[in-house]
């Protein structure tokens, strides 16, 4: 079916990014009969699926079946399998590029117009791409973000954590710069195939988010896998050695290492859009948008990590506001976005981190409204089973009304169980309704019916 655009334009709307929260909005669009044109420039499927959580979880995964062949050493196992890197690159490949080629593809089969080019504003409803100019009366900002430079002696030496993912070879000890999120997944997965990591982080603090107790307990395994942490230093200086590396850190600490890595956090890719053409506000936190993610033009939006809404920068954010911009611009709703109001995060390391709703910090800052109660759950029949020996979840309950606020959890499946915790808060389930459902027994779901208040 041929679609036509306004009048005016070639397109009803543009959407320059072609990540999961660009191809979302985009396919959207299409299906409701406006002719949208989707821009990437560099690969379909975004940060995400190319450098982020897809190819660092693909390792992870390795990681974490090696890791249950441990705590099964002795139990029934007489071996643990070694982790074979490039093995564990093949299968990093495989699934990057499927999940890439998926992300274009799908945007084709809905109608969506792709170019794959870098694309930058001649004005508020002009752009141009690949030499030619493109008008919309739409236009929808989701480029995503890129690396913080580091700006010391030898920076040129300090590469990122997605090429980290590149080596060909696995290497011995490593260095990085960062102790967030993305960090911890890096670590949990190298430490577990016998990589030396030395973590520099700036501060006193790991994930500083989380509840520093059950953070104490990732941090404690994961030096105990191999993993060094020089808390309160910064890379003063990068040099070349013979073996490597040489790293030297502010408090005075040298380390040696093959490689040094970035991890330290990324800033909105916005560089080279030319916005100030277009009129667009935007500040060191990104592009400038109001509650319905307008920008300082009427007529362009923005979403994910360029822009400054005050939300974490997290893919499963970003979609989240790729659907409503999809209910907005089809005209489907015109209310102010509103989030979730208990969000479900995890730390996909080993064990994983999970937070849900109203987060343990929040609960010590306003004792007069919160009580945390701490709970053992390894000794619990779904968790002994699987020697998940560390696991632990911390609930935040109103004093109000004695219901359960939030949770964090540590844990192989922290992920799982505040997905579960996610669902009861936003749907505000009582703790009767809960009682009313039957879940497969044993599974980790028939453990909510002691934890629910």
């Amino acid at each position: 079916m041929d679609i036509k655009a306004q009048q005016g334009y070639d397109y009803d709307v543009i959407i320059i990014g072609g990540g999961v929260s660009g191809v979302t909005l985009a396919c959207n669009l299409a299906a409701a009969g406006k002719k949208t044109a989707l821009i990437e420039a560099r690969d379909w499927g975004g940060t995400t699926v190319n450098r982020g959580s897809t190819p660092k979880k693909a390792l992870l995964a390795l990681a974490e079946l090696h890791h249950h062949q441990e705590s099964f050493l002795h139990r029934g196992l007489e071996t643990v399998s070694p982790i074979t890197w490039e093995d564990a690159l093949l299968t990093r490949d495989w699934l990057v590029s499927d999940e890439s080629a998926r992300a274009k593809a799908r945007a084709i089969k809905a109608g969506v117009e792709t170019y794959e080019a870098y694309a930058f504003f001649e004005d508020a409803h002009h752009l141009k791409v690949n030499g030619q100019v493109l008008s919309a009366a739409t236009i929808v900002l989701a480029t995503g973000s890129v690396p913080r430079k580091i700006d010391i002696e030898g920076a040129s030496y300090i590469d990122s954590s997605a090429n980290l993912m590149r080596i060909h070879q696995q290497p011995k000890v490593i260095a990085l710069i960062g102790a967030g999120v993305i960090a911890m997944s890096l670590i949990s997965s190298f430490t577990e195939l016998g990589t030396k990591v030395h973590v520099i982080q700036h501060n006193d603090r790991v994930l500083g988010n989380f509840d520093s107790e059950l953070v104490d307990i990732l941090v404690n395994r994961l030096k105990s896998r191999g993993a060094e942490f020089h808390m309160e230093a910064e890379a003063e200086r990068v040099e070349r050695s013979a073996s490597g590396y040489q790293v030297t850190l502010t408090n005075g600490e040298i380390v040696i290492v093959d490689g040094i890595y970035d991890v330290a956090g990324r800033i909105a890719n916005i560089s080279g859009l030319q916005l100030e053409k277009a009129g667009i506000e935007y500040t060191e936190r990104g592009i400038s948008v109001d509650d319905h993610l307008t920008t300082s033009q009427p007529h362009i939006f923005a979403m994910g990590d360029c822009c400054d809404a005050p939300v974490p920068k997290l893919n499963s954010y970003a979609d989240f506001q790729a659907k409503y911009l999809s209910q907005l611009l089809n005209d489907e709703s015109k209310e102010a976005i509103q989030y979730p109001i208990a969000p479900a995060a995890t730390v996909y390391s080993i064990p994983k981190i999970g937070q849900v709703g109203v987060s343990v910090n929040q609960a010590r800052q306003h004792p007069q409204d919160y009580d945390v109660t701490q709970l053992n759950m390894s000794n619990w029949q779904n968790y002994k089973r699987v020697h998940d020996d560390l696991a632990v979840i911390k609930l935040v309950v109103s004093k109000s009304d004695q219901h359960v606020a939030g949770a964090e959890i540590v844990s192989d499946t922290a992920d799982i169980l505040v997905n579960y915790l996610a669902i009861l808060l936003n749907r505000r389930v009582s703790f009767q309704e809960l009682q009313d459902i039957i879940f497969a027994y044993p599974s980790l779901a028939t453990d909510l019916y002691g934890l629910w208040k």
